[in-house]
């Protein structure tokens, strides 16, 4: 049997403005999706943790799960993939998630390489994580449409990566943090609809471009930050990207909220993503203190650590 893990990956820095050329900070995590391949006499897919209501129809004896129809659409394509490329395998892959779906955590991404990963060793072949990446950016694109392959990039290659999406380019840094919070918020629209509101604001209003452009700046400053260590200044330049975050119209008032409840116990914090909820990210300075007011929140949240590595057996 094999068995594969794919990390989640977070914004440090630079989301939204990484789409209009600017760099973005992403880092993968240690909560993600593990991917277990057992060679068996027919291919068989078994998730758990996967969010879904059934709807049976007794007549025909059958069942449907409701609620997870994308989930699985990146799992097929990522088995069309993997079959024309290394040819037809029956096996039993067994899928089971850290982290729910479409928090802005790249779970999506996590699947579709994990997947890919789990079925070249099951398969007996060995890619390479470059690869890796392109084949689980086709994936994404299979399903979406359109897909930045920042995501599936950091989830194949692991570590903290600068990342340029337009021309394509990631530099992995010689960096690190010490573990930190990501406080789940539920999303309030989708990550397609949020980065076009983005674009109808920046096209309504010439001077928006100044907040992308001041995102960028902004990255290059943290950039120089994380290679020092310097922990005190990545909290201060996270709650400025937060700001200009919410100049765009992205951050809502529970994390308003969550942040300035937060504040004395840390460095600093901001979304992670597109934004309207989903991952937010807390530096800490006291660990049982932020695990205290996000319990008082309510908020669902992971203590998290920086992985070096991106999707490999385990």
């Amino acid at each position: 049997m094999v068995k594969v893990f794919a990390p989640g990956v977070v914004k440090l820095f630079g989301e939204h403005a990484v789409v209009y050329g600017k760099p973005a900070l992403a880092a993968t995590i240690d909560r993600g999706v593990y991917v277990e391949c057992e060679k068996g006499d027919r291919l068989v897919v078994e998730t758990v943790g996967v969010p879904a209501s059934l709807r049976y129809f007794p007549e025909e004896k059958r069942a449907e799960a409701l609620g997870s129809e994308r989930f699985f659409a990146y799992i097929d394509a990522a088995l069309r993939v993997a079959e024309e490329l290394w040819g037809s395998l029956r096996a039993r892959f067994t899928i089971k998630s850290d982290l729910p779906p479409g928090i802005g955590a790249a779970t999506s991404a996590a699947v579709s390489v994990g997947v890919l990963k789990a079925y070249s060793l099951c398969a007996g072949v060995e890619v390479d994580a470059y690869s890796l990446a392109k084949l689980g950016h086709r994936v994404e694109l299979e399903v979406q449409g359109i897909a930045s392959p920042m995501d599936t990039a950091a989830t194949s290659i692991g570590g903290v990566l600068k990342i340029w999406a337009s021309p394509f380019r990631l530099e992995k840094l010689n960096a690190s943090l010490p573990p930190f919070y990501i406080a789940v918020l539920p999303r309030v629209g989708t990550t397609r609809e949020i980065v076009a509101d983005v674009k109808a604001l920046l096209d309504r209003r010439r001077s928006a471009a100044n907040v992308i452009e001041a995102i960028g700046s902004l990255v290059e400053e943290a950039h120089a930050c994380l290679l020092a260590g310097d922990l005190e200044c990545l909290g201060e330049l996270m709650y400025m990207n937060n700001w200009l975050l919410g100049a765009l119209g992205v951050v809502d008032g529970r994390v308003v909220t969550l942040l300035e409840m937060a504040r004395p116990f840390i460095y600093g914090g901001k979304i992670s993503g597109a934004g309207r909820g989903g991952v937010v990210l807390l530096l800490p300075r006291e660990g049982t203190m932020v695990e205290r007011v996000l319990n008082s929140l309510g908020h669902v949240y992971h203590k998290v650590a920086i992985t070096e590595t991106g999707a490999a057996a385990v």
